[in-house]
């Protein structure tokens, strides 16, 4: 299955870091540790989660519509693509947050930082582990 679908496997895998990030969150906010309002990092979390997830979409559209051939233009349109949903979808968020959040927009967009970094971390090294390599074998020269 990973060679066949990386971008399904690589949703799954962004899927269950943001559950641990946000269960990650939740318990520094419960031991005091964060002193962050809930409702900001409940919505922050949400929000982050969304768009990675939107993000990873088109190149599972990619593994999922039925195509004649195995070109690489089909998964540097997904990356692609993925790329583009994700930072106007973090810009959007930001905008979003910082209108209706009762918090300083230092605090917003720090969070959202946060969250793009470790998601956008996850995406691209479970994508760079999964993909077929494209590049042709070394060769040695004696």
């Amino acid at each position: 299955m990973v060679s066949c679908r990386p971008y399904l496997c690589c949703l799954v895998a962004i899927a269950i870091a943001w559950a641990i990030g946000m269960l990650a969150s939740w318990a520094l906010v419960a031991s005091g540790m964060l002193t962050a309002n809930a409702s900001l990092l409940v919505a922050i979390g949400l929000g982050s989660g969304g768009v990675a997830v939107a993000g990873g979409l088109p190149g599972v559209a990619t593994e999922i519509l039925p195509s004649r051939d195995e070109s690489p233009a089909r998964i540097t349109f997904g990356f692609s693509a993925g790329v583009i949903i994700r930072l106007f979808g973090t810009v959007a968020l930001l905008g979003l947050c910082s209108y209706h959040l009762p918090a300083a927009k230092k605090e917003i967009a720090g969070m959202i930082l946060a969250w793009y970094v470790y998601l956008t971390s996850i995406d691209v090294v479970a994508l760079a582990l999964l993909l077929p390599r494209r590049d042709r074998a070394a060769t040695t020269r004696s």
